[in-house]
Formats: C-alpha cells, structure tokens, sequence
C-alpha cells in the first residue's frame, strides 16, 4: 500500500535541502574567501589571524623554496599562506647559487618575490667578438641591442642584435651632411648618450674643433635619416633627453631654460622654464626640475612644467644655501610621487600637483635621512625604487614594501657614473674591474666576471646570457656568459 506525502511536508523538505544546499556553498565559499584573504586559525590563542600571501618566481625557474626553515612542496613558480611578520626564503637549483632574501609581511597583503635571478655556480666567458679598439658602449632599454663606438673620431657605429642566441651584426655610418666637419688640424669625436625607449634612434654627442659640441639623433634602422638636432633646430644643449616613450620628442636645456622639440612637426617649442639647474622628464609633456638661486629672493624651488600650462608651476621653494637640491617625479600603479632632496632629508608626498587654478594638495608619505653627497636623484623606469645616487654606493626606498635600504660598492668607485639597472630590480657595477650585482636593496650580492670599466654590460631579452667588455692582450673583447644553464 503506498504512502502519500502531504503537499506541505514535500515544500517542506524541498526548502530544507535547498537550505542546507545555499548554507554549504555559502560556507565554503566563506571559507575560500578567508584563506585566499590569508586567514587561518591559531591554535595556539585559538583565534582566527589574517596573515598574507607569499608569490615566488625565479629565473630560471623549477627551483625548490625553502621558507622559514621549511622546504615547500612546489618549485618555483609558487606561492605560500605565511603569517604577518618576517620570514626568510631560500631558492635553490642544483647548479646554481643559493638565492636567499628576507621580507616583512604585513596583514592581508601580497608579498612579491618574483625577480630572484639564479647565478650558475661555474661561469665560463666567452669571447663573442675581438675589436682592436673600443671606445664606448651603449645598452638598450629592453636589452634587444649594443651599439659599440670603435674609433672615437670616426661616425661608424657597430649595431649587436642580441635578440637570439647567435648574435647579428650591422654597422650604422652617419652621412657626411648630419655633421660638422672639423676644421683642418683640429679633432673630433663621437659619443654615445642614451637610447630611445623605443630602441629605434641613439643620441650622440659629436665634439669637434677641440671644444665645440653638437648632439646627433642616429636613426637606428635607417642611419641616413638622422639629424643634427643642435643645426636643425639651433640650440647649444647643456642637456637632452628623450620625451615619453617614443624617439620622435626631446627635452633640450639649452641657456638654463628647457624647451621641448618635436621632431615630426620640426617645432622648438617656447620656454618651458628658466634659470633651471637640472631637470628630469615626467611623461612626454611633461618635466620636474629645480632651480639656480634666484638673486631676488635667495630661494631655489623645485616644480614641474609642461607644454600644456601656460606658466611653471612651483611645488616647494628652498633656501639659497649650497645644500644639494634634487627632485624626481613618477608614477607607480596609478598613484604619482613626488621625491625631493634637500641637504640629507629625502621627502616623498603623493598628491595633486599645483595648477594655475588651484593649490598643490600634496601629503607626506614617507621622510628618511640620507648619507651626505647625493650625486643624483632618479626613480626606476617601473616607479616602485627612489634611488639616492651616493659617492660609495646607492640607497633605495621601495615604494611597495615602504622600506629604505643603503647599500655600499664592494669595490670603490673610481669614476662618477649613473647607476645601471640590469632589470627592473637589479643593479649592475664595474668598479674595481668586476662585474657585480645587487638586489635593489643591496642582498643576493654575486661578482659575475672580470670587465673594463666604463663599458656597458647588459642581459639578453630572454635573460639567457650577460654580456661585458674586456681589455685584453688581443684587444677589447666582447664576452657573454650563461646565466641559463642547458
């Protein structure tokens, strides 16, 4: 005989199971929502505690990872839960020198450690190319070239395209019309300046009859197209960098006043700002700089100018004292960042910038004393470091992680250079005839091979191999070693 089941009681065990069914997805998505956030259960004060998220990555990669004393169980690319506060990780492939660093995690937070660079345990050099003479080296942006000067008099430069690993050769020769000749018993010679972001032209600065200057804009794939930058446009610069991220604008200074040029419009555009005593480029409109003492005031001033405001626009004003003045400006995940250096306080404010319609609303974000004689003042191209440039080393202040660290050459320096980035995290030094390299904030330190100092070296796209110059018996040798073992 069957049994009938009210109508009632059949809703009524419907809407349980539904119930029961919402509860428990709700639940566990509570729950992976509480551990991806970083939350797990202390035992110990039996409490729920939000801790963070480490992510680990390296090059190359496939590297075992130990944390605070613990081997985890995957190999880089890997992430881990930790606890707010400090922990030690260790990576480590059979092959290569241990890579060890240190981080402070705080609650909820993300904690990157994706830039650690394995170094092969044996390095073997190799020469790739022998010149009988060398002068001058210049690195890319995004490590794809070397353009090398051999002879410093002659306008011929030697394009190596390190985009594989068997290296292509060109040679890139300045036509006779895009510069001034010397005069009859008088010399010349051509210097390597900067790259463009785009890696398509190079800037040169050409010396002839002894003292005279001009800058050369050498179009990296048609070396017939470059211009005489000071000719076509009638400038003497002091200083000209590229604007923006393209080759086609420059900021130039020129009488202590910078003007911006646009070499597709051939235009020089008007003052952008005078009695400038350096200056550093924002965006392609866009400049910070500070002043010479204003005889009228006895005050210096830091501020910013640009094509698109009528007048300069001042952010802080300095006494006339002899203290060394610096400033850099940019942007790191949207938020821009105002860095100054006055005497041995570096200041950093995040905010708007003054306007001609309304005040700066600038807020201090973090001040630091800093070693005495600061040489410059720079920011990483990716906006996370503040670099104090310091005679003896370096010092970095990690906008990410809101940490300063200083860190000293191993080997003194014996000329002042502008610090060389291998990365977006690693420093690169040839002092003492060494190529050396730091993490930002001066760990993981490695001597990697011998190399004469004032050449660049530079890492290739693929991060495969290094490459340097060295002075030998046989000449300048342009020498690579594997940093990515087979």
């Amino acid at each position: 005989m069957q049994r009938h089941v009210s109508k009632q009681r059949q809703t009524a065990t419907r809407t349980a199971v539904y119930s029961f069914m919402t509860l428990t997805v709700a639940v566990i998505v509570g729950i992976l929502t509480l551990i991806i956030l970083g939350y797990s259960f202390n035992e110990r004060d039996g409490r729920l505690e939000q801790g963070g998220l480490l992510q680990i990555a390296s090059t190359p990669n496939g590297a075992a990872v130990t944390l605070d004393e613990l081997k985890l169980g995957s190999q880089t690319d890997t992430k881990a839960t930790v606890d707010v506060g400090s922990h030690s990780v260790s990576i480590d492939r059979s092959g290569y020198r241990s890579w060890k660093k240190t981080i402070y995690i705080n609650a909820g937070e993300i904690g990157w450690i994706n830039y650690a660079r394995l170094i092969p345990t044996k390095l073997s050099p190799q020469p790739v190319r022998t010149f009988a003479v060398l002068s001058g080296s210049l690195a890319s942006p995004q490590h794809k070239y070397l353009v090398m000067k051999q002879a410093p008099d002659q306008p011929v430069f030697e394009l190596a395209d390190l985009q594989s690993d068997t290296i292509k050769y060109s040679t890139l020769s300045l036509s006779a019309t895009s510069y001034t000749a010397p005069s009859a018993g008088k010399t010349q010679a051509f210097t390597l300046e900067s790259w463009s972001q785009d890696e398509a032209a190079i800037l040169v600065k050409h010396t002839y009859d002894d003292t005279k200057t001009e800058w050369l804009l050498l179009n990296r794939e048609s070396p017939e197209k470059s211009i005489n930058i000071s000719a076509s446009f009638g400038v003497q610069p002091t200083k000209l960098i590229f604007a923006g991220n393209g080759n086609k604008l420059l900021f130039v200074q020129s009488d202590n006043s910078v003007r911006r040029i646009n070499l597709d419009e051939q235009t020089l555009s008007r003052p952008l700002v005078s009695n400038v005593e350096d200056f550093s480029e924002y965006d392609d409109k866009t400049i910070i700089y500070t002043t010479l003492a204003d005889t009228a005031t006895a005050k210096r001033t830091v501020g910013y100018a640009a094509v698109d405001i009528a007048q300069p626009q001042t952010i802080h004003s300095y006494p006339a004292d002899g203290q060394p003045l610096r400033a850099a400006m940019e942007t790191y995940f949207n938020k821009r960042y105002i860095s100054t250096v006055y005497g041995q306080k570096l200041t950093i404010e995040s905010g708007s910038l003054p306007t001609p319609d309304r005040a700066a609303d600038l807020k201090v974000f973090k001040t630091q004393t800093i070693p005495a004689g600061i040489t410059r003042l720079s920011v990483t191209p990716n906006g996370r470091f503040i670099v104090s440039e310091l005679p003896d080393g370096y010092a970095t202040y990690d906008v990410e992680l809101k940490k300063y660290d200083k860190t000293a050459w191993v080997y003194p320096a014996t000329a002042d250079r502008p610090i060389q980035w291998l990365d977006d995290y690693i420093v690169w030094s040839d002092n003492g005839g060494q190529l050396r390299i730091y993490d930002f904030d001066g760990a993981n330190q490695q001597t990697i091979v011998p190399v004469t100092e004032g050449f660049a070296s530079t890492i290739n796209p693929n991060g495969k191999y290094l490459y340097g110059v060295l002075k030998t018996d046989k000449g300048f040798e342009l020498r690579r070693v594997q940093l990515i073992l087979n």
